[in-house]
């Protein structure tokens, strides 16, 4: 009659042993198996120093945000779609998806540089006299109004140059390199301006024995 008892005590042990330890033999033989210098998470899981154990016994890297069910995102992201993927996150994140890393922040166009580096300089919109705003880029006119983007104005006459080019006496605009004849003509280097509005070759200069 002891022997059935005997059996039946040694029964329920084995199997409050398996329910306490998830019902694995191999997570039974598990405990206290780390090897030095690692520690003990969960039932399975062995974490280095510089990792973190999760509440349902997984190693989580440095850094790391844990999503749950073993997964795990990296620096500077964060679970998303129920801890299935990752995406960016943070005041670092740029508009173009980018996260830049500590040290570095985001450019106007969505690049990381250094903090010190502050990327392409940003012309902030010209309030004018009259009241007006003319966008970046852009000069006010005397008389009102904005220059092109790009453009400058002919402080002695109404008119507007792009770069490259050079007022003109009394109207227009002339290449930079080019000899003025006014009113936006002009001569190649080398000629002179003719009264008839032709350009002609530039006299030669004296030399000492013609003086």
């Amino acid at each position: 009659m002891a022997r059935p008892m005997l059996f039946k005590v040694r029964f329920f042990l084995i199997f409050a042993l398996l329910v306490l330890t998830g019902g694995s033999p191999a997570a039974a033989n598990f405990h206290n198996q780390c090897a030095p210098g690692l520690i003990q998470c969960g039932q399975t899981s062995c974490c280095s120093p510089a990792e973190r154990c999760s509440f349902d016994g997984f190693c989580i890297p440095l850094g790391g945000t844990y999503c749950g069910g073993g997964r795990t995102c990296g620096p500077f992201e964060q679970c998303v779609a129920g801890g299935t993927r990752c995406a960016p996150a943070g005041p670092a994140k740029c508009t173009s998806g980018l996260t830049c890393p500590p040290g570095t922040t985001c450019t106007a166009t969505g690049e990381c540089v250094p903090q010190d580096d502050p990327g392409p300089i940003t012309i902030s919109p010209t309030e004018c006299l009259d009241g007006s705003i003319c966008p970046s880029g852009s000069t006010c006119l005397p008389d009102g109004g904005c220059t092109r983007p790009g453009w400058f104005p002919c402080p002695d006459t109404d008119s507007q140059c792009r770069p490259g080019f050079k007022c003109s006496q009394h109207q227009g605009c002339v290449p930079i390199k080019a000899v003025d004849c006014g009113y936006g003509r002009w001569c190649k280097p080398g000629e002179i301006c003719l009264e008839e509005g032709t350009c002609g070759k530039a006299p030669e200069p004296e030399s000492a024995g013609d003086r």
